[in-house]
């Protein structure tokens, strides 16, 4: 998607038997961040654990920023909505991430009821940092690391060993009185802000084939078109409308290089009701033609190209 694309992340982390991923992130030349790590706003229902070996970072956590250096951790709780850019354009990090309910038990004795149970249903959230400087720094990071070393090799039993490691995790966290209640996580008044800002993204992005109006969007979270433009342009830098194109060529890239459709089918199936304008909306944002695009990929990719 493009650099502004906000969205909840579509994607399966591990398999529904072992639903915990282990990947390691580096940029730099030969690499798929060649010029820099970045990752745009989205939100997935799983809990992230990011481990930065090298380089400094930028996170936006909940329209918050924060910078994150070599030795740092960072916790993302389910539905934070989050985006992390690289600061040098040679970085490392691992990555962790499970669902939160696979460390729940049939069985409610007082841990599943007074942890695990506030845990899985977010009603307890990690912190999202851990820094060298904090206490417990060194026996949490050894856990931690060990965790992500096993979930990135995948060796034997693998799995439980990783949930074993999980449960160790949350119970020291509470132990230490680190976890936090939901309710310190965000005020009432940027909760909202984050999900008037989630209505309209994932609105945009289900709905982009179809005609959409500034009011649609602001009678989707009960304002005026004037605030909702003042709302958006304050958390994206730019207009839901401009979102919204830019939305859709991304989408007919897609189809441009994963399809034979005509110009004009895209053109349409992308929500745009004139070719003339798709076309030049497309060159100011892409710098070529969506022809154009579409040759260049299929020359570049697959070694032949569309007339």
């Amino acid at each position: 998607m493009h650099p502004d694309s906000s969205l909840k992340e579509n994607v399966t982390h591990g398999t529904e038997q072992n639903p915990i991923t282990g990947i390691h992130f580096e940029s730099g030349p030969g690499t798929d961040f060649p010029d820099h790590f970045f990752v745009a706003r989205h939100w997935h229902p799983t809990v992230e654990i990011l481990y930065i070996t090298k380089g400094t970072y930028l996170f936006e956590i909940n329209l918050e920023e924060y910078h994150l250096s070599e030795g740092d951790f960072c916790f993302l709780n389910g539905e934070d909505l989050h985006q992390i850019t690289g600061m040098e354009p040679d970085t490392r990090h691992e990555v962790l991430i499970f669902d939160s309910r696979i460390l729940e038990f049939t069985y409610h004795d007082e841990w599943q009821e007074s942890v695990l149970s506030p845990f899985a249903d977010k009603r307890k959230i990690l912190p999202h940092f851990l820094r060298p400087t904090d206490e417990h720094y060194e026996e949490l990071r050894t856990v931690l690391a060990q965790l992500m070393k096993l979930s990135l090799e995948q060796k034997n039993e693998w799995y439980v060993s990783c949930k074993l490691l999980l449960l160790h995790f949350i119970n020291r966290m509470h132990e230490y009185g680190l976890l936090l209640s939901s309710d310190q996580n965000l005020s009432a008044g940027d909760e909202l802000k984050i999900v008037r800002y989630k209505s309209l993204v994932s609105y945009m992005e289900q709905h982009y084939s179809r005609s959409i109006t500034l009011q649609d969007l602001a009678d989707l979270i009960s304002c005026n078109p004037q605030y909702l433009c003042r709302f958006f342009r304050e958390i994206t830098g730019t207009s839901p409308m401009q979102y919204l194109i830019s939305c859709r060529i991304e989408h007919a890239c897609t189809l441009l290089t994963e399809t034979t459709s005509p110009i004009l089918s895209i053109c349409l199936d992308c929500g745009f009701e004139n070719v003339s304008y798709f076309i030049r909306k497309f060159k100011q944002t892409k710098g070529c033609t969506p022809k154009e695009y579409r040759n260049r990929h299929f020359r570049n990719e697959n070694g032949n190209q569309f007339g």
